[in-house]
Parts: C-alpha cells; sequence; structure tokens
C-alpha cells in the first residue's frame, strides 16, 4: 500500500471518529440509544487496525544511531535492533475463564508481548495472552507463528533474565547485578557487571515504550466493557496510533491469542525443539554473551586506566577560561541554540563536544565536555545575578548599553551590602544577547508579529455560522443589557443556547464527515 492509500484509510478513519462525535452530540440532547454509537466504533476500529501492518513494521540491519553513536554500547551492540518484553493490561472476561486471566498482577489481565525500537516505536505486538501465562511462552507462541516475530539473521533482540539466551534473544547474566540503581554507588567490578549494566541501559527502551503507551491512552489502564475480542483489537490499534503520532511528532511530552490449549477451534502449528537443540542453541548465545561482555569489559579497564592516568597529569592544575575562549564558547552555543539543539533549558551532548573539540584545535588544549559544561554552569549564574540586580527597585535598564543604571546614593548603598555587583551597575555587560539565547529560558522567534501594513494577518478573526465581527458586538451588547434580568430568564436562555449549540456542531461535524467520505471508499489491502 503506498504512502496515498495510506493517508486515505486515515482520512477514513477521521471521517468515521467525526461521525461518532455527531452522534454522540445527538445523543446528549436526545437521549437516545448508544448502540449507532457502538457500532461506529467498531468501523473506527477497524479502519485503525487495517494500518497495523504499514505502521507497525519490523526494524532493517542498519545499526541505529543511539548505539552507532555511544562508545558505551557500540561496537558490542551494533547487531541489537530492539528491546522485548511483555507488560499486563487490564482484561474483562466471563467468570468460567477468569481464573487463566489472573496472574502477578491484581485482578484479570491479559499479556501483552511487545519488541520495540530505539525510537520507541512497535514493531512487534502479541496480544490476548491469558495474564497467568509466562513471558517466555508467550514469546514462543510469537517466534513460532506464521506471520509472527521475524528477527534477521545475526540480529537480536534484548530480553529480561526470563526469556534466556536463545537465537535472537540476548538476555543478562543471572545472579549478577542489574538494574540501574544497583549501580549508583557501586561501578561495575568485572565483565559480567558491566555487560549488564549496560544491558540495562539501553533496555530500558522497553519499559519507556510501555509507559508512554499507557499514559497516552488512558483507556488500557480502565476496566473494559467490550468483548475480549474487541480488547485486543483495541491494544494492536492503540499501539498503531502511538507509532504514527511517534513519527509525525517525535517529541511529543507524553514524548506493550489465544493459546491452542484453550481454543479447540483454531490450532497452531509450531516446530518445537528438542532439549538438547534447546542447549545447544543456549551455550551458543551464551557463548556470543561472553564475548561482547569480554571485548566491554577490555576497553572499560583500559579507559579508566587512561583516565586515571590523565587526572595524575593534571591534578592541582584548573582549566582557564580566557576571553578569546569565552567568546568562542557563546558564539558555539547561541549556533546551536538557533539550531534547535537547546530543546530546553540546557544543550544536547553534541554541543559540548562541538566547543571542546573547537577551543582545543584553535587554542591546541585539551578541552573537554565537562569544562564546557562547567563553563556554561558559572555563565549561568552569572545571569541569574543580572537578573536579580535588574529587577531590583531603583534600578533602571538601557537597552542600547546593555547596562543597569542606578543613582550614585542607590549605587552606594547596594555595592556596600553587594560588594561583588559593582561589575554590573552603569556599566556595559558584554556578550548580553548572547548570554540571554544561550542561559536564557525565553528565545524569541517573531513569529507572532505583525504589522499594519502586512497584507494577511497571522491569526485571522473567524466569523461564526457566518456571523460578521458587528454581529458579535452586537450580541455582546445585548447579553450585556440583559445581564440585569431575572436570575430563571438566564437560566432559560442559557440551556436554549447550550442545546442550539450541540444542534450546531453535530451537523458540522456531519458536513465535514460526509466530505470526507465522498473521497471514495476505502479498502484494507
Amino acid at each position: 500500500m503506498d504512502n496515498r492509500k495510506i493517508r486515505n484509510n486515515f482520512m477514513a478513519a477521521i471521517a468515521s471518529v467525526l461521525a461518532v462525535g455527531a452522534l454522540i452530540l445527538e445523543d446528549i440532547r436526545f437521549h437516545r440509544s448508544v448502540e449507532t454509537i457502538h457500532r461506529y466504533f467498531r468501523v473506527v476500529l477497524k479502519g485503525v487496525f487495517c494500518l497495523y501492518k504499514h505502521v507497525v513494521r519490523l526494524p532493517g540491519n542498519e545499526t541505529h544511531p543511539d548505539i552507532r553513536n555511544n562508545r558505551r554500547f557500540y561496537p558490542y551492540f551494533k547487531d541489537c535492533i530492539g528491546a522485548i518484553d511483555g507488560t499486563h493490561i487490564r482484561a474483562s472476561v466471563p467468570i468460567e475463564i477468569q481464573g487463566r486471566f489472573r496472574g502477578r498482577k491484581d485482578g484479570t489481565t491479559q499479556n501483552v508481548l511487545a519488541a520495540i525500537t530505539f525510537d520507541l516505536k512497535f514493531c512487534y505486538v502479541l496480544a490476548g495472552w491469558e495474564g497467568s501465562a509466562h513471558d517466555s511462552r508467550v514469546l514462543d507462541d510469537a517466534l513460532h507463528r506464521s506471520r509472527g516475530l521475524k528477527i534477521p539473521e545475526g540480529k537480536y533482540y534484548l530480553g529480561d533474565a526470563g526469556y534466556g539466551n536463545k537465537t535472537g534473544i540476548l538476555s543478562p547474566y543471572r545472579k549478577v547485578r542489574y538494574h540501574l540503581q544497583e549501580f549508583s554507588d557501586h561501578p561495575p567490578e568485572n565483565a559480567q557487571e558491566l555487560f549488564n549494566l549496560r544491558h540495562s541501559s539501553l533496555r530500558t527502551t522497553i519499559e519507556r515504550g510501555f509507559g508512554v503507551l499507557k499514559k497516552r491512552f488512558r483507556v488500557l489502564g480502565a476496566e473494559p466493557f467490550w468483548s475480549f475480542e474487541t480488547q485486543v483489537e483495541v491494544v494492536l490499534a492503540c499501539c498503531v496510533l502511538h507509532n504514527h503520532i511517534v513519527g509525525v511528532d517525535p517529541d511529543d511530552p507524553i514524548m506493550g491469542d489465544t493459546t491452542s490449549e484453550v481454543d479447540s477451534q483454531r490450532i497452531v502449528h509450531q516446530t518445537h525443539q528438542t532439549r538438547r537443540e534447546a542447549r545447544e542453541e543456549s551455550r551458543e548465545w551464551n557463548d556470543k554473551r561472553d564475548g561482547i561482555s569480554e571485548a566491554m569489559w577490555t576497553d572499560y579497564v583500559t579507559n579508566r586506566t587512561m583516565a586515571k592516568n590523565k587526572e595524575k597529569e593534571g591534578k592541582g592544575s584548573q582549566f582557564r577560561w580566557s576571553t578569546p575562549m569565552n567568546v568562542m564558547l557563546l558564539d558555539i552555543l547561541e549556533d546551536e541554540a538557533l539550531k534547535g539543539n537547546k530543546p530546553s533549558n540546557t544543550f544536547k551532548p553534541q554541543s559540548f563536544a562541538r566547543v571542546a573539540k573547537e577551543i582545543s584545535e584553535k587554542f591546541e588544549i585539551t578541552c573537554l565536555p565537562d569544562h564546557v559544561s562547567n563553563r556554561l554552569r558559572t555563565i549561568k549564574t552569572t545571569w541569574k545575578t543580572i537578573q536579580s540586580v535588574r529587577n531590583n527597585s531603583g534600578f533602571g535598564w538601557d537597552d542600547n548599553l546593555k547596562m543597569i543604571t542606578c543613582d550614585k546614593n542607590t549605587h552606594d548603598e547596594y555595592v556596600m551590602a553587594h560588594p561583588t555587583h559593582a561589575q554590573y551597575l552603569n556599566k556595559k555587560i558584554e556578550f548580553y544577547d548572547q548570554m540571554a539565547i544561550v542561559v536564557g529560558k525565553d528565545l524569541a522567534t517573531g513569529s507572532y508579529a505583525f504589522s499594519w501594513g502586512d497584507e494577511t494577518s497571522p491569526n485571522p478573526v473567524v466569523e461564526l455560522d457566518g456571523e460578521s465581527d458587528s454581529a458579535v458586538k452586537e450580541k455582546n451588547t445585548d447579553s450585556s443589557s440583559s445581564h440585569s434580568k431575572g436570575r430563571s430568564h438566564r437560566k432559560r436562555s442559557r440551556d436554549a443556547k447550550e442545546e442550539s449549540n450541540y444542534s450546531e456542531v453535530a451537523a458540522q461535524l456531519k458536513e465535514i464527515a460526509i466530505a470526507f467520505k465522498n473521497q471514495g471508499p476505502v479498502r484494507c489491502q
């Protein structure tokens, strides 16, 4: 299916959503049955579900940038294409089968297996397993389905210890420290601990993915009221929408089938390994894990030794920033901020690395990203001090000279109380505009600027239902003049107005839905 057909499917789904919205509004007004709403819900769900194979795709063979650009992970995890794990979603099932859906979580749940890439996109989802099923059993089903989880030759996903080492799944060492908080005060002491630490750092991607999914779609945490088949489809549809949102807005702040044994009508043909084959496969991947951990540990020890030697050589010496270095630092960070590499109140690591590299090359010294980070912290402190002085009573601001102004008496009294602030009073503050961009909280863009001479307004006035601006003013005038009338009269007017608004919005939504629908029927390919 090409991009045009995918777009049409999305438009068809949107049209159905709008139609459902119109029906809900009319239901609020006329209090009629919601059977039609449920029917349209199924239409929307089917439309979204048709996009699953086009939006939820298995990853390619290339190494992900998050691994390739990180020395902690590359080249050790160069063949890793994602992480895999299971999560439990609340399920509502008939009482006679609830026992199979009760696992380690409270209540009845379905066990959902998911594989995710490092950009937080789901690449495989298997939903519908009973909550009592072990994760390794669900994984085994996914690997042996005819259209199940396919892992390219030589590639693998990171899994937890419960899956064990097998072809395409690399798990951590058992009975060895693993979780990140366990290393907060005690660095790794051997190759196995170092492997588990970095394995855990990468595998948190799947936990983040489940967290975002459940936070974005609160329906996954609510008590479901559909049939269980629909509950499974809802999980898959949420993963489809999640991938679409991540694709169009990766910075979104919000930025895891039944078994053959219990379903006699569905037979799944699986190729099971003998115990000997399973042991050989596990031994092969254990050797692979050992090779990765030993190489990782060798490099780790070498780098720590070199760092300690450099620390000894430079002990007692402090990196000194000259004025030309400060100028270069502010110039580069200003450029980085304007490029969008300052997403919040700090810069991305590559920005610090760029400053360190260019200063080292130009001044022929060893400047590290930590030196840049520390210097930026000093500049932030200076900026806060300047803003604090500006906000004091009795001080003015000359924007042309970038200078805090005050009279002699105010100056003398303030300097007596704050001697170190004398350098900011009645003197030009060097690099003020650059500091405002580099360490200030706000970055002006001018996107809302508009002049009387401009041809069109960026925010044109929108007329509602064909009413002109004067008509709206007349309504406001009428509303003001009638404010003194009785409370009961206001209530009747408000009820009539709300009823009219519901009817108008419902009619408009219907018109939009019909417009989308007239583009032609869309069928799943």
